[in-house]
């Protein structure tokens, strides 16, 4: 069966559903039937796509195209407009992370989804990787023992450009509406989602406690450089600790540590390390799963709106704590120069490693910079 699909963003990791959509017109499975965008459909989808209907307004392209599906991959702060927008003309919606920057605009997504009878998938792709669900059921069979606890860091650097990238990049609010631009809720969602779901933990009343500390090495409102520690109902641990302020990016790994065994996935690259051991997985895109769960219900949805409870509350603590707190110079590194120019904090790799390696905050490592 060959569904329709419109696209609202197209640059941006739009750009990235433009080549799956690409990808999936060649199989037979999905044709596009129209584009939205405040700009001009980008360059590069020219060629293949200029000749697709084209609006500024979803409605209009809506009532014009009359698809199964829509995928909105916009800035944050619009999900809930406009994936209203689609469910209520009965499309089934494909919906970029993180979903929603409120634990309300989710809670109205999931009412919407329920009320139209349409599915809502989210965009963590991670959660459609081969290694995650490996490691699922290594966690549920007992294979890595009893569960310890889940920690997760990464390390990347972002220049002065990503900040400039959009008018709500790095921010908590843009004229008055939350946007939720952090470390944590938007580069490293995946990290968060995906330890929540490991532990089977998705649910809103699924976290039993939280904490958090935030820092920032630029003029931004929202942090950079985070670790966060919740305790899950089920009594597990998580940790995430992240930085887009490393002088040696590297790829983001989440832990497991079990009484027998400890377990890294590296989610990313999807690859699953057991007992030192690397296998190397396959995926499914969202997308995909989203196409595969409407010709049959049976398939589950990898990551449904309704899951998405727990991550949502993550997000909504970290967008109420206080300002993060700006590092002291004295522990920044500054190269560069422009829009290139990046700012680092010394160490701060090992720093966030130790911390899912202990499941230990900054704090309890006694990070000079984070005293």
């Amino acid at each position: 069966m060959t569904r329709t699909v419109v696209l609202a963003g197209t640059s941006g990791y739009g750009a990235t559903y433009l080549r799956e959509i690409a990808e999936l017109e060649k199989e037979g499975v999905l044709r596009l039937a129209g584009l939205c965008d405040v700009r001009p459909l980008v360059t590069t989808a020219q060629p293949q796509f200029g000749d697709r209907l084209f609006d500024s307004r979803l409605d209009r392209l809506l009532d014009l195209t009359r698809p199964d599906l829509a995928i909105v991959s916009t800035p944050i702060h619009t999900h809930l407009p406009l994936g209203r927008v689609a469910m209520d003309a009965g499309c089934h919606l494909m919906l970029e992370k993180p979903p929603a920057p409120s634990a309300d605009e989710w809670r109205a997504l999931d009412g919407l989804a329920r009320r139209n009878a349409v599915s809502c998938q989210v965009g963590f792709q991670s959660l459609g990787s081969g290694a995650y669900a490996r490691l699922a059921e290594l966690m549920a069979d007992g294979t890595l023992g009893e569960i310890q606890g889940i920690g997760c860091y990464g390390a990347w650097s972002r220049d002065a450009a990503y900040y400039q990238r959009a008018a709500w990049a790095g921010r908590r609010e843009l004229n008055g509406v939350r946007v939720a631009d952090g470390a944590l809720t938007n580069p490293f969602a995946h990290a968060v989602a995906t330890a929540l779901a490991l532990d089977g933990s998705t649910g809103w009343d699924d976290i039993a406690t939280l904490e958090t500390q935030l820092f920032r090495v630029r003029d931004i409102e929202t942090d950079d450089t985070s670790c966060l520690r919740v305790s899950t109902r089920r009594g597990t641990v998580i940790t995430v600790a992240v930085t887009l302020a490393a002088q040696t990016p590297g790829e983001p790994v989440v832990i497991v540590h079990g009484s027998r065994l400890r377990a890294e996935l590296h989610y990313t690259q999807d690859i699953l390390v057991l007992d030192g051991q690397p296998e190397q997985f396959g995926r499914v895109s969202p997308l995909r799963n989203l196409l595969a769960h409407l010709d049959d219900p049976r398939t589950a949805l990898q990551s449904d709106i309704a899951a998405c409870g727990a991550f949502t509350r993550v997000l909504d603590a970290v967008s109420s704590s206080p300002s993060p707190r700006l590092v002291d110079g004295r522990w920044l590194v500054h190269e560069g120069e422009g829009l290139q120019a990046r700012t680092s904090v010394r160490g701060v790799e090992q720093s966030v490693r130790a911390s899912a390696e202990r499941l230990a905050t900054f704090s309890e490592l006694d990070e000079p910079w984070a005293a």
